[in-house]
């Protein structure tokens, strides 16, 4: 959307918060049809991680990525078009997944196909990550360095890996990893104060200091954006600039916001 004045572009996040806490209010009929079967172990994790996920709160359902038919509980006409995800034309097989994210995530696929990664993917190179390989099978989020990712990394980028075997670039390693561990990390820091100050403009009573306030808001969700695509690209300079200017631009806003004192 276009500029139309500060206020409409503050506008923007609150609508698109509100659409996606209605849609979370609808029961997608996939959960709740296999949620009444007796499921194995992996199966009732398997669907409380895409339940309590981002993406079931936003009412993705799992036809979005599975295919089915969910206007029916007849089982043979609810899966007619399901193909397990070892299937070579399933959206979720390993190698079509980032096509099939990105049909809703499209910045953060198109900076994955900068990324050198990609070019392993269309080789078909089995080491080389997917969108699973760093958010999870259902779960979607970032596992983080503590949550997996840094062995996961390890594979190819690791001090035990042939990097030659790989095709990993000579420079790569153990420090990369760490580099982007930090980056992850302060992209967390940073989406929390975000978050923050977000509130903080909410709070403005004065009509002129909240537009003022949403115009500098929305530099730091353009360098948010910046940071988010760097990071799918691994680029990790740009992901630290954009990270540096958000920092700057959040430390301006909340120094503004305080000198103000209208809340």
């Amino acid at each position: 959307m276009k500029r139309a004045g500060g206020i409409v572009r503050w506008a923007v996040p609150v609508l698109a918060v509100a659409a996606l806490a209605a849609a979370a209010s609808a029961q997608d009929p996939c959960i709740d049809c296999h949620a009444a079967q007796e499921l194995d172990e992996a199966a009732a994790v398997h669907l409380r991680q895409f339940r309590d996920s981002a993406h079931g709160a936003a009412g993705v359902s799992c036809a979005d990525c599975h295919g089915g038919n969910t206007s029916t509980f007849v089982e043979l006409r609810a899966h007619k078009g399901v193909l397990n995800s070892a299937h070579r034309d399933s959206p979720a097989n390993h190698w079509n997944l980032p096509r099939t994210c990105g049909r809703c995530h499209d910045a953060e696929f198109q900076a994955l196909q900068q990324s050198a990664h990609y070019p392993l993917l269309e080789r078909r190179v089995r080491a080389a990550p997917t969108c699973r390989t760093c958010h999870g099978s259902v779960a979607a989020q970032s596992l983080g360095v503590e949550g997996g990712l840094q062995g996961r990394c390890n594979r190819c980028h690791g001090p035990d890996a042939d990097h030659e075997v790989a095709g990993i670039p000579g420079e790569a390693g153990q420090e990369a990893l760490a580099r982007g561990g930090r980056n992850l990390a302060r992209l967390r820091s940073l989406g929390q104060q975000r978050a923050g100050v977000s509130r903080s403009v909410l709070r403005l009573r004065d009509p002129s200091k909240r537009h003022e306030a949403a115009d500098a808001l929305f530099a730091i969700n353009d360098s948010w954006d910046e940071a988010i695509e760097a990071g799918h690209a691994f680029h990790w300079s740009d992901w630290e600039r954009a990270l540096d200017a958000m920092a700057s631009a959040i430390g301006e806003l909340r120094s503004a916001l305080e000198a103000g004192g209208d809340h």
